[in-house]
């Protein structure tokens, strides 16, 4: 038998509803990620800085739950292997709350006014990206002990967000590579990193969803 008969146990049950409980915290802060950008393409300060406390917010609770994972899985109730995959997909998630953050926080460094607007388009839509991947994850870790050919289409689903999110950059990167020609040096860097962080977030992303992917094929 599999090592994988854990998933279908009790123990097993619990270990993922709480990566559930921890992806529905990371989605709570890609939905205000994505209100973030929207207040900062509309130069709205005020919604910038709420935006950005829901972040900080969600992000530190997201955090206190994949604490409590860990201390729960290092008390060996789950066979060795199968606790190194868990971790895995907990600290792969963790980085894509981490990166969203990091986006934002970038962004609050300066006056969203001399941000090009376009570059600050191409961040809401990279933001819708990487919040449609989150619920896609969420969605696969949820049915991992039921139906893991679902969760594994899932994550092929997944990694194509992926692929769109690679291209968008590229675009948005040719904008800022423009802007900075002729702006701050200061904006040329933070509007970069923006884009990268979001980026970087998406590919944690398909980090996730290739975690999910072991756990499923080794449940089939």
């Amino acid at each position: 038998m599999s090592t994988w008969h854990w998933v279908g146990s009790r123990l097993g049950r619990e270990a993922l509803q709480s990566v559930v409980t921890h992806l529905s915290l990371i989605l709570e802060v890609s939905k205000s990620s994505l209100e973030f950008f929207k207040c900062f393409k509309e130069n709205d300060l005020s919604g910038v800085q709420k935006y950005f406390s829901e972040i900080f917010n969600y992000e530190r609770e997201a955090d206190n739950v994949k604490r409590r994972i860990l201390e729960e899985l290092s008390k060996g109730f789950i066979h060795p292997i199968d606790r190194d995959e868990i971790v895995r997909l907990v600290l792969v998630a963790d980085d894509i709350a981490a990166y969203i953050k990091a986006a934002t926080r970038r962004a609050t460094l300066v006056d969203p006014k001399l941000i090009d607007y376009e570059i600050k388009f191409y961040a809401i839509v990279m933001c819708e990206k990487v919040l449609q991947a989150i619920q896609l994850l969420k969605e696969a870790v949820m049915v991992l002990h039921s139906e893991p050919n679902k969760a594994l289409s899932i994550a092929n689903d997944i990694e194509r967000i992926e692929e769109e999110v690679d291209e968008i950059r590229l675009k948005a990167l040719s904008k800022v590579l423009k802007f900075c020609d002729q702006s701050e040096m200061s904006t040329c860097i933070v509007s970069k990193e923006i884009i990268d962080s979001l980026e970087n977030s998406a590919d944690r992303c398909e980090d996730s969803a290739d975690v999910v992917r072991v756990i499923a094929v080794l449940r089939i």
